[in-house]
């Protein structure tokens, strides 16, 4: 079983409006290609109503998908191009929704997560996305 899992979910719990597209566009995505990294997945998950929620406050959202990592130094040849078509696939998300989106890696040993990279625009600059992966050149 992985110990990493890559995270690319939407910014923000005010989703009702686009929630169900946005599932679509996401599982649509997951179908279309192979993936080398590993399993990816649809995330789905609104968290419950808490009382520490103020008036108009949403509860936590976790929509988008999520993505099995290579254990380090065992990486396939080309896992990286999941990464990358992932973040360009955010942009378009972004274009057609006007949303952010967030990329991170969570640690199913120890359930840490650690969000990464915000996609905020249309283009997301890849070249500051390896960076902060850690991902030296590949492919």
């Amino acid at each position: 079983m992985p110990s990493h899992i890559l995270y690319a979910y939407v910014e923000g719990s005010d989703l009702m409006d686009i929630a169900d597209k946005l599932i679509a566009r996401f599982s649509a995505f997951i179908e279309s290609r192979h993936w080398t990294a590993g399993d990816a997945w649809p995330v789905n998950q609104r968290h419950r109503d808490s009382e520490a929620l103020g008036a108009g406050d949403h509860p936590d959202w976790d929509l988008g998908l999520n993505l099995c990592l290579p254990s380090p130094g065992s990486e396939p040849v080309g896992w990286y191009s999941d990464i990358i078509a992932i973040a360009q696939f955010l942009g378009i998300l972004h274009r057609d929704f006007g949303r952010d989106f967030i990329i991170g890696i969570g640690d199913e040993d120890s359930t840490v997560t650690t969000d990464l990279f915000s996609v905020e625009c249309a283009e997301p600059n890849l070249n500051e996305l390896r960076s902060v992966i850690g991902i030296g050149d590949v492919e």
